[in-house]
């Protein structure tokens, strides 16, 4: 059988990161398809709505243009890319997970986190391919 091309990967990387991204508006808005009575827009609880759903939608914008642009680049740039984005976005969706849906007095909401974190991910996702691309350059 053969492998799966890094192409599809990203594309279906693009694909699920804007699903995720229509997730969360669809949790942060639940009365648009149903979820609730058309008369209230809070019938979800808080922890869903503000700690699944806000996250997701305000926070991830930018790992679809990442997974994108992924598609384009060559195969050995992307097994790079993949050998440190995999424990990096491991690690990250741990500490997303352990944070408040809400923020605690001194600590950070959910949203914030993510938010933060999902910067830090495709700077360092940047750093990876650029080196990787530019070691490569040279080899030619």
């Amino acid at each position: 059988m053969k492998a799966m091309n890094h192409r599809m990967i990203a594309i279906f990387l693009t694909i699920f990161s804007v699903g995720l991204i229509g997730v969360g508006y669809l949790l942060r808005n639940p009365f648009l398809v149903g979820l609730c009575p058309s008369s209230t827009d809070n019938c979800l609880s808080e922890s869903l709505r503000y700690g699944i759903g806000s996250p997701l939608f305000w926070s991830i914008y930018l790992l679809p243009v990442l997974f994108f642009v992924l598609a384009f680049i060559r195969r050995e740039i992307f097994s790079a890319w993949w050998k440190v984005a995999l424990p990096v976005g491991i690690v990250f969706l741990v500490v997303i997970f352990v944070t408040p849906p809400l923020g605690e007095n001194i600590s950070a909401d959910r949203t914030t986190v993510t938010a933060a974190l999902v910067k830090i991910f495709v700077f360092v996702s940047a750093i990876v391919i650029a080196w990787k691309y530019k070691s490569t350059a040279r080899l030619c």
